[in-house]
């Protein structure tokens, strides 16, 4: 008994030793926080690119946190303590919202390869670089180019009375012009977005962008767009489970060439491609509002990383941005949301990306509505605008009373 007693004390021994060097080793490594918003194949290239670096780094041990749907909440809460992560996704509000808490990056070895269609969107008013972009979100509607063909549309709309002609042409031929996924509220919310650009910024003749930015327009006007987008419900250029179907019904529906638009990202071309690798589908441009207007992109940040300019782990969290920054690194994140890389070093040969960057030469482009135009918050807002006017639980004009009041509250 005494012998078998002895030897679990040296076995214990043993392993308190083993422990404590461990615990020694670890004390050396640099631990940084990286928090993400994103999810689904971005979320996976993300871990992919922490797996690397982390086993390429011995002496740095990063850990992706995901927030969830809570994250800009929490990153709020977390920017009153001044209390953030050593890095963070910044999911299009770097300079807007994020701006202060992040570190300049000017001087990193890749800044020189960013893009100009992206740099300026991560540039703050003083000339600071505040985030790494991993892709130019270039975003317009998503097109089957099969279903126009056989509907008799000759070429794409290019304005909002040439896009309904195409709707009429493509009901008549049996397809759906249109394709709501109702059940998300986001995707409801991206169609009003880009509508509103057509109806109210990029137009010649009515164009209320400054009355927006300096706070003066009258919302009574919003109610052009909440009419047009009911209209097109009422003319049946819709599918009919607009307000119960979900993205993977658009999906089907443009893989099985029954569905002719979808104003939804370019993440829709990807899986549509799961779907059917042969499917005629790409990225056009939003039609502009009158015969005179011109149709147009829009650009922003979706995918970038800051660096908190607090952090106790400063020069770490440097090293990693710059792994991060790495051309394989990019193109890998940027093809996950099937949009093209921010960097001029980043090869792409995926033939939907190439397309895309042949689109941007020569475009008009504009921001995100929400981030242009309504202050902090307001996305929330447009979705709920959105889907209850969509589902009639609100009338037109209540649903821009409800903008209006948010509006006013969220600038104020």
């Amino acid at each position: 008994m005494k012998k078998i007693l002895a030897s679990i004390a040296l076995i214990a021994l043993a392993l308190a030793a083993v422990y404590a060097g461990g615990a020694g080793e670890d004390s050396n490594v640099q631990t940084l926080e990286f928090a993400i918003k994103e999810t689904g194949s971005t979320l996976e290239a993300y871990e992919a690119i922490v797996e690397a670096f982390n086993e390429a780094n011995p002496d740095i041990k990063v850990e992706i946190v995901s927030y969830g749907k809570d994250y800009q909440a929490l990153m709020k809460t977390k920017m009153a303590a001044n209390d953030l992560p050593d890095l963070f996704t910044t999911h299009g509000w770097a300079v807007a919202l994020y701006g202060d808490y992040l570190y300049p990056l000017n001087e990193r070895n890749w800044a020189e390869h960013l893009l100009p269609e992206i740099r300026s969107t991560v540039t703050d008013y003083d000339g600071s670089i505040v985030a790494l972009p991993m892709d130019i979100d270039i975003t317009g509607l998503i097109c089957n180019d099969d279903v126009l063909a056989a509907s008799g549309v000759e070429s794409r709309p290019e304005n909002l009375p040439e896009f309904l002609a195409a709707c009429e042409k493509i009901k008549a031929a049996g397809y759906t012009p249109i394709h709501i996924a109702g059940k998300d509220s986001s995707d409801v919310a991206g169609l009003f977005s880009r509508l509103s650009l057509s109806i109210l910024t990029m137009s010649e003749k009515q164009n209320y962008a400054q009355e927006l930015l300096d706070g003066t327009f009258d919302w009574t006007k919003y109610d052009e767009v909440g009419s047009f987008v009911l209209s097109l419900v009422e003319n049946g250029y819709t599918n009919v489970d607009y307000l119960t179907a979900d993205k993977s019904g658009t999906y089907r529906g443009l893989a099985q060439n029954k569905v002719a638009f979808a104003f939804q990202s370019n993440l829709t071309m990807a899986e549509v491609k799961k779907l059917n690798p042969d499917a005629n589908v790409s990225m056009m441009e939003i039609p502009g509002y009158s015969a005179d207007d011109s149709s147009f992109l829009i650009s922003g940040e979706r995918d970038a990383v800051g660096v908190w300019k607090d952090s106790e782990n400063l020069e770490a969290a440097l090293v990693f941005i710059d792994y991060l920054a790495q051309p394989e690194n990019v193109l890998l994140v940027a093809e996950a949301y099937s949009l093209p890389p921010s960097m001029d070093n980043a090869e792409v040969t995926d033939p939907g990306i190439l397309s895309i960057l042949g689109q941007i030469d020569g475009s008009t482009v504009t921001n995100h509505f929400d981030r242009q135009y309504l202050p902090d918050g307001m996305w929330n807002t447009l979705k709920v605008y959105s889907t209850s006017v969509l589902s009639g639980e609100s009338t037109v004009s209540e649903g821009s009373e409800l903008m209006r009041t948010e509006y006013e509250r969220l600038k104020n």
